[in-house]
């Protein structure tokens, strides 16, 4: 099964923490879980007034949102 999520399109994601907990830019620590399963896309801002800007190169992966 794969999974994606909204943070996966965004031009702030960041390497996995320990190889599987999502961070970005705004969350370096690991993004929460409300952010992450729901759609940043609709924020203003995520967190310390870094919002989401959409990955023109992972477009691939909306099919899958």
């Amino acid at each position: 099964m794969i999974f994606a999520s909204f943070c996966d399109t965004c031009t702030h994601q960041r390497e996995n923490i320990d190889g599987w907990k999502c961070a970005c830019d705004a969350f370096p620590e690991g993004i929460p879980a409300n952010i992450f399963r729901g759609n940043p896309s609709k924020l203003e801002q995520c967190n310390n007034g870094i919002g989401y800007k959409f990955n023109e190169e992972k477009r691939h992966l909306l099919e899958f949102l």
